[in-house]
């Protein structure tokens, strides 16, 4: 009986502060203003909310922490992109530092895994030939998530990304991508964290391409026409992706 008690409040609590994380993160000051930047690629406005949270978030807050590792995240990728390498390793450092922190307090939170295993991989997008000792380390991270939790957004992301960017000869796989994308994809639409999520429609337009890398034409139109119809005058597919896929596939 005193088990089953035990049980029972341990199922509660965790559904609070499930809950919690998902409820604070939704009420940010910062979501709506975020995707709002990212939906017209205007990073130095990224830069500016990004550098507010940083100022604002408390240390001691896990849900602020994670939702500013989330900002560094995708400031830290379009660096990459950008090839602003010197400034990348300083956001990789300080994203390591907040997950290496909250991972002494957490070591088997399958978010802060994915986390640390995406940003070991930032690393080799500046210096690929890191990847022959840093490459199974990103893995391990990110394979531990989605043991952890195979339905965890970031892990399934995290896995997609490696399975699309990963030469083929190292295991990349575009196909195998898909399944962890559409993962990915699910998950965000079962929780409800679809509205202004930056990370949803980035998550979404990954699948768009990877469709497109494996020649499931269609499916890539079809999933480009959901996005602009979700999330209205998002340039990058609106402008580029999807009149580009259109032109080269004479549709």
């Amino acid at each position: 009986m005193e088990r089953q008690k035990y049980i029972t409040r341990s199922i509660i609590l965790i559904i609070t502060i499930l809950f919690s994380t998902h409820l604070s993160f939704s009420q940010s000051p910062y979501r709506d203003p975020i995707y709002k930047a990212y939906s017209r690629g205007k990073m130095d406005k990224w830069f500016e909310l990004m550098h507010s949270c940083e100022k604002n978030a408390d240390p001691n807050n896990f849900e602020e922490q994670l939702e500013l590792i989330n900002y560094y995240y995708g400031y830290t990728a379009w660096l990459i992109g950008a090839e602003k390498d010197d400034l990348a390793e300083k956001y990789i450092d300080k994203s390591e530092k907040i997950i290496n922190r909250l991972l002494e307090r957490s070591p088997e939170n399958p978010t802060l895994l994915a986390y640390k295993g995406a940003y070991v991989a930032f690393t080799i997008g500046i210096s690929s030939l890191k990847a022959i000792y840093l490459g199974r380390r990103s893995m391990r991270y990110i394979d531990k998530s989605i043991e952890l939790d195979p339905e965890n957004i970031q892990g399934n992301i995290e896995k997609g990304n490696s399975m699309y960017y990963r030469p083929t000869a190292f295991g990349g796989d575009k196909g195998k991508a898909i399944k962890y994308y559409i993962r990915a994809v699910e998950s965000f639409e079962k929780q409800g964290l679809v509205v202004n999520n930056w990370m949803y429609i980035n998550t979404m337009t990954m699948l768009g391409q990877a469709y497109e890398a494996t020649d499931q034409i269609q499916r890539a139109k079809l999933c480009y026409e959901k996005i602009m119809r979700i999330f209205p005058n998002f340039m990058w597919v609106e402008d580029e992706l999807y009149p580009d896929m259109l032109k080269r596939n004479n549709l």
